[in-house]
C-alpha cells in the first residue's frame, strides 16, 4: 500500500520543485541590474544610478531630461507591474488583463472619468512639466524595450506585456491618488439614509464630526427627500472591488506630521508618516535625485516624476489628509420625454453622453457603457446599489488640473515663500502641508482645490435643478489658512481641525477627533531639544485615549457569567496599553465591537448599520455615548434585551468572551491583542490562491488601534485586521541631513525573491528606521552603480 502511494508522492514533489524552480528562474531573470554600463536611446548625457544598501536609487544627472529619464528607468526596474496595474485602474482598463472579476471596477472608473479629465489635463501641461513627464515616460519605455523577455512574474502569470508609458499614464495615476483620499459623497448618502430612517436629530449623535448644529436649514433636504436614499445607496460594486487596489473604503485614512524649531542639534527636527491602507508593493518608492537644480531625497508615487514627500538641501515637507469636503452630489431631474435632458433653472438642457467601450479578457466583444455628464458632473447612479435618483458627482478632482507642476516646483522650493507658491498649484486632494527649513522656520498650511458654494456646506445631497447650490468658484490659494513659526516652537498636524474660526474656508469637514494630535502635542510639550530617537518613539506610540472610556464602561457592568467576570478582572488590573501581548486589550477591543452592535444595530437596521460600520463615525459616536450611562440610545428595542449603558455593556462582555473563545481558545490568560490584531501586506494577485503564499507579506501582530499615533485602525465590520498603517516614516534632521531616517513597510522591490522584497518589514514592524542617504560621499553602503549612457 505504501509503495502504491510512493510514486505519486515523488511525482508531486518533483512537480513542486520544478514549478518552484521555474517561478524562481522567471523572477530572478527579472531582477534589476545594479551594476554595469548600459547604452540607451533617448539619453543626452551620462547618468549614474547608485543604489544604497536598502535598494534606494540615488540618481545623478547633468540635465533635467536625463534626471527624470533615469527616475523612470529605475522605478520601472523595481515596480513596473505596480505602475502598469495602477495605470489600468485609473484608465478603467483592468478587465483587459483580469477579465470579468474587474468589470465592475472598470465600470465605476469609466463612469467617474479620471481618464477623461487626465487626458484634458495633458493638453494643459506647461512646457517644463511636459518635458519632465515625457522624459520619465522615455525612461520607463527604455526599460520595457530592453526587458521584453524578462518581465516581472505578474506579467507572465497574466499573459500580457505592458504598453508604452505616456504622460497620460502619469497624470491618471496622480488623479487616482485623489480618488484614494477623497470619498465624501458616500458620507452624504449615509447621512441622507440616517435622516430618512431616524430624523435629523440623530445626526448629532451618529455623525459627530462638526460642532455646528446638525439642522439642515439650507432648504436642500426637503427638495431631495423624494429621492429616497436607501441604506445601500452609499455602496457600489465597482467601488467595493476598487478597494482591493486602493484603500478599503473604511474611512480611516489619516497621517501624522510634526516639527520642532530647535532639536538637539539646534536646528529643526521634522517627522512625517502618512497613513494609508496596507498594500504590496508599498505605496511609496524611495528615491534621491541630484542634478539640474534638484538635490532631493524622499518618496515618489511609482509612475510620477519627482518626489511627493521628502526634503532637499533647504526644506522638508510632508502631508496629512485634510478632511475638507470636495465632493457634492446633485440630485438631477430628467426630462420625462427625453432622458438625456435635465432641468436647470426652469428649462431643460442637454447632457453630454460619452460611449465607453470596455474590453474584457475572455469576451469577443467589448462591453459598452454610456456615461451621462450634466453640468454638475457624471451621473453615478448606474454604479450605485439601491439608488434610483439621478445623482451627479461634482468633485474638484474632475477639474482638468495638471498637478505635476506643483510637485516639481515643491522639489525645487528653497524657503517658505517658494514652498507656498508651489502648493498654490496643488490640484488636490485637500491636505495639510507640514514644513521645516534649514533657517529654523517651521509651519503648516492647508492646500488643495476648495470649492465655494453659493449655498449650503456639502454635507447632504442637494437639488441640481434649482441653481441655488452651484459652485461659484474655488477658494484663492492666498486665503488658505497657514501658520508660520508658532510661538510654542513646535507644531502638530494629525488630521485634526487646525482652524477654529467657523468662517474659515477650511473649517467645515469630517475632521479627526484629535486624539492623535493631542497625544503628540502632550509629548512635544515636555521635550527639551529632542533628537531622532525621541521622534521615533512618538511615531511608534500606541497609546489610545478612548480606551479609558471603554475600560470604565466594562468595569461598571455587572458580569452575567463566570467567564465575563474573569474578563472583567483582567481588564480591571490592566494599565490601558494596547500592547500586542495584552489579553485585556483583546477583551476591550472585542467588547467595543459587540457594544457597538448592541447599541446601534437595532436602531439603524441591518442594512444601514452595515454601511455605518464601514464609515468613519461609529467608534467616535459610541465613545461619546459611553460617557452618558442613561442615554436613551442605550435601550435595546427587543423586549427583555436590556436598558442603560451598564446592562448593554454586560451583554456585550458576554458576546466578546464567546467571540474570543472561538478565535483564541478557552484559556483566557493566553489571549493576546496581537493574536487578533494583525497586518498583512497583500498583493493584488494574491486573491488567486495559492499565489498569496508567494506574493503576500504577513500577517504580523500589531499594537494600538485607530486612535494611536502609531496608526493601527481596523474595521468593526471586518475585525480585527488592520485597514490603515504608516505607509512610510521619515525623520529629517537639519543639523545633519545625512542623519535623517526613513522606512517603508515592505521594501523597494515589487518582485518576490529580490533581497529588497520585504527587507524593511522587520524594521517597520519594530518601529526602527534606516539611514536616509543624501550626500553621495556619505552613503553608508553602496550596493551597485549602474551607468546609463546615450546610445
Amino acid at each position: 500500500m505504501r509503495r502504491r502511494f510512493a510514486v505519486p508522492a515523488a511525482l508531486l514533489a518533483v512537480l513542486i520543485v520544478t514549478v518552484g524552480a521555474t517561478a524562481s528562474s522567471l523572477v530572478l531573470r527579472a531582477l534589476p541590474a545594479l551594476d554595469g554600463d548600459v547604452r540607451l536611446l533617448g539619453l543626452d548625457e551620462r547618468v549614474e544610478i547608485v543604489r544604497d544598501g536598502w535598494g534606494v536609487p540615488h540618481v545623478y544627472a547633468r540635465n533635467a531630461h536625463d534626471l527624470f529619464f533615469a527616475q523612470g528607468f529605475a522605478t520601472a526596474q523595481d515596480r513596473l507591474f505596480q505602475m502598469d496595474l495602477n495605470r489600468r485602474v485609473g484608465l478603467g482598463r483592468l478587465s483587459e488583463v483580469l477579465g470579468e472579476a474587474a468589470l465592475e471596477t472598470d465600470r465605476y472608473l469609466r463612469t467617474v472619468g479620471l481618464h477623461r479629465v487626465a487626458a484634458a489635463a495633458v493638453e494643459r501641461m506647461d512646457p517644463e512639466t511636459r518635458a519632465a513627464a515625457e522624459a520619465y515616460a522615455a525612461g520607463v519605455n527604455a526599460f520595457i524595450a530592453g526587458h521584453a523577455d524578462t518581465l516581472p512574474l505578474e506579467f507572465v502569470i497574466l499573459g500580457y506585456r505592458p504598453e508604452p508609458w505616456t504622460p497620460l499614464a502619469s497624470l491618471v495615476i496622480g488623479k487616482l491618488q485623489a480618488l484614494d483620499l477623497d470619498g465624501n459623497y458616500t458620507s452624504e448618502l449615509l447621512r441622507a439614509a440616517i435622516v430618512q430612517r431616524l430624523g435629523e436629530a440623530a445626526l448629532a449623535t451618529l455623525v459627530p464630526d462638526d460642532p455646528r448644529p446638525a439642522a439642515l436649514d439650507d432648504g436642500a433636504w426637503p427638495a431631495v427627500l423624494a429621492a429616497r436614499f436607501t441604506p445601500e445607496a452609499a455602496a457600489s460594486p465597482g467601488l467595493d472591488a476598487l478597494h482591493g487596489f486602493l484603500d478599503d473604503g473604511a474611512g480611516a485614512l489619516g497621517s501624522n506630521c510634526w516639527a520642532v524649531a530647535k532639536g538637539k542639534s539646534g536646528k529643526p527636527l521634522f517627522a512625517g508618516d502618512p497613513h494609508l491602507a496596507p498594500r504590496n508593493p508599498a505605496v511609496w518608492y524611495e528615491i534621491a535625485l541630484e542634478g539640474a537644480g534638484y538635490k532631493i531625497a524622499g518618496f515618489s508615487f511609482p509612475g510620477l516624476p519627482g518626489i511627493v514627500i521628502g526634503h532637499n538641501d533647504r526644506i522638508a515637507w510632508s502631508f496629512t489628509v485634510a478632511y475638507i469636503d470636495t465632493q457634492d452630489l446633485f440630485v438631477e431631474q430628467q426630462d420625462p420625454t427625453d432622458f438625456r435632458r435635465y432641468l436647470f433653472r426652469g428649462s431643460y438642457e442637454r447632457a453630454t453622453v460619452v460611449r465607453e467601450e470596455i474590453r474584457v479578457k475572455g469576451r469577443a466583444d467589448p462591453v459598452t457603457l454610456d456615461v451621462t455628464i450634466t453640468r454638475h458632473g457624471p451621473i453615478i447612479t448606474p454604479v450605485l446599489k439601491g439608488q434610483n435618483a439621478q445623482l451627479a458627482l461634482r468633485w474638484t478632482a474632475l477639474e482638468p488640473l495638471v498637478g505635476l507642476d506643483s510637485i516639481l516646483a515643491l522639489d525645487r522650493a528653497r524657503d517658505w515663500s517658494s514652498y507656498r507658491a508651489a502648493l498654490a498649484a496643488f490640484p488636490g486632494p485637500t491636505v495639510t502641508g507640514c514644513y521645516a527649513d534649514a533657517d529654523g522656520h517651521i509651519g503648516w498650511s492647508h492646500t488643495g482645490v476648495l470649492p465655494v458654494r453659493a449655498k449650503g456646506d456639502g454635507r447632504m445631497p442637494v437639488p441640481g435643478w434649482t441653481g441655488e447650490h452651484e459652485w461659484t468658484g474655488f477658494v484663492p490659494p492666498a486665503q488658505h489658512p497657514f501658520v508660520l513659526d508658532p510661538p510654542e516652537g513646535w507644531l502638530v498636524s494629525a488630521n485634526d481641525r487646525l482652524v477654529k474660526d467657523a468662517a474659515s474656508p477650511t473649517y467645515a469637514g469630517e475632521w479627526d477627533p484629535g486624539y492623535r494630535a493631542a497625544r503628540i502635542a502632550s509629548i512635544l510639550g515636555t521635550l527639551k531639544a529632542p533628537d531622532a530617537d525621541a521622534f521615533r518613539a512618538i511615531q511608534t506610540d500606541s497609546a489610545s485615549a478612548p480606551v479609558a472610556t471603554y475600560r470604565e464602561a466594562i468595569l461598571a457592568a455587572q458580569p452575567r457569567s463566570a467567564r465575563a467576570l474573569q474578563a472583567q478582572t483582567i481588564v480591571r488590573s490592566w494599565d490601558g496599553t494596547l500592547a500586542t501581548d495584552s489579553a485585556a486589550a483583546a477583551i476591550t477591543e472585542a467588547w467595543l465591537m459587540r457594544m457597538a452592535d448592541r447599541t446601534l444595530r437595532d436602531k439603524l437596521g441591518d442594512a444601514l448599520y452595515a454601511d455605518y460600520q464601514g464609515g468613519r463615525w461609529l467608534v467616535r459616536a459610541l465613545t461619546l455615548l459611553l460617557a452618558r450611562p442613561n442615554d436613551p440610545w442605550f435601550t435595546a428595542l427587543a423586549e427583555g434585551e436590556g436598558r442603560g449603558r451598564d446592562e448593554l455593556a454586560a451583554r456585550a462582555l458576554d458576546d466578546a468572551t464567546k467571540d474570543l473563545t472561538g478565535r483564541l481558545g478557552t484559556d483566557m490568560t493566553t489571549w493576546r491583542w496581537g493574536g487578533l490584531h494583525t497586518i498583512t501586506f497583500e498583493h493584488q494577485l494574491s486573491v488567486a490562491k495559492p499565489l498569496n503564499l508567494l506574493f503576500d507579506i504577513g500577517p504580523l501582530p500589531r499594537a494600538g488601534d485607530g486612535y494611536s499615533v502609531n496608526q493601527a485602525a481596523y474595521r468593526l465590520a471586518k475585525p480585527f485586521t488592520l485597514r490603515n498603517h504608516a505607509s512610510e516614516r521619515m525623520i529629517v534632521d537639519f543639523g545633519d541631513l545625512d542623519a535623517s531616517l526613513s522606512v517603508i513597510p515592505t521594501g523597494q522591490s515589487g518582485q518576490p525573491f529580490s533581497r529588497h522584497w520585504g527587507d524593511q518589514t522587520p524594521l517597520w514592524a519594530s518601529g526602527q528606521l534606516h539611514p536616509m542617504g543624501f550626500t553621495r560621499e556619505r552613503l553608508q553602503k553602496v550596493e551597485g552603480t549602474l551607468v546609463l549612457r546615450p546610445h
